[in-house]
């Protein structure tokens, strides 16, 4: 598959992310019924679709961000996929128990590894939000959108409940712009990367000394 192709591929998830943010915001924030099943299916795709946005974000400035790049991206990676085992938890099983249940999870082993994703989270997210402001390619006011709307995200156990749906909703802007930025970078990217390798007949003239 065509090296472009992947980069846009990697924006319209991202587009895809925040399209189900702003939905979850919406049903956090009671704008629509909290009882409906598809939108508790729904929420984590936001996860989900995220993952191949962040991909495509660092591969793309990957060059410039060098090891604080790596660092962020790996903790927001990390983070993402861990809240993506929570949202499934909070959305898909949750409901089918009853409180006492509940309380007695988020008081073990399950309460914990939630705290330790979220924080992992918020790190890669500050980490990678900082490479990617450095590198300077893409909009730096997507990037702050994108981390401090995750801040009450990761944080919304701390923090007032009221502060969760807003933050949902500054993310998903974040990740829009992130998103379509990407998209429309993605032929110059794939030249760049196509720039940076040597060609197959160079690779095969190379012979071992």
């Amino acid at each position: 598959m065509p090296t472009h192709t992947l980069y846009r591929l990697a924006g319209w998830a991202g587009a895809i992310s925040a399209a189900i943010l702003i939905l979850n915001s919406a049903r956090r924030g009671a704008l629509i019924p909290d009882d409906l099943a598809f939108t508790h299916a729904l929420a984590p795709l936001a996860e989900a679709f995220g993952l191949l946005l962040i991909t495509g974000l660092y591969l793309a400035d990957r060059r410039r961000s060098g090891t604080l790049g790596v660092v962020g991206y790996t903790l927001n990676f990390l983070g993402m996929a861990g809240l993506l085992g929570v949202e499934y938890i909070l959305n898909l099983v949750f409901p089918e128990l009853t409180k006492a249940q509940i309380a007695t999870l988020l008081g073990g082993l399950t309460g914990a590894m939630f705290k330790a994703s979220s924080i992992v989270f918020l790190l890669g997210a500050v980490i990678l939000g900082a490479a990617m402001w450095q590198a300077g390619q893409a909009p730096r006011v997507a990037v702050a959108a994108y981390v401090l709307g995750a801040t009450p995200v990761a944080l919304r156990g701390v923090l007032p409940a009221a502060t969760f749906p807003p933050g949902l909703l500054v993310m998903a802007v974040g990740v829009a712009c992130l998103g379509i930025t990407l998209i429309r970078r993605a032929p110059r990217l794939a030249l760049q990367d196509a720039a940076g390798r040597p060609s197959a007949g160079a690779a095969r003239n190379v012979r071992p000394a």
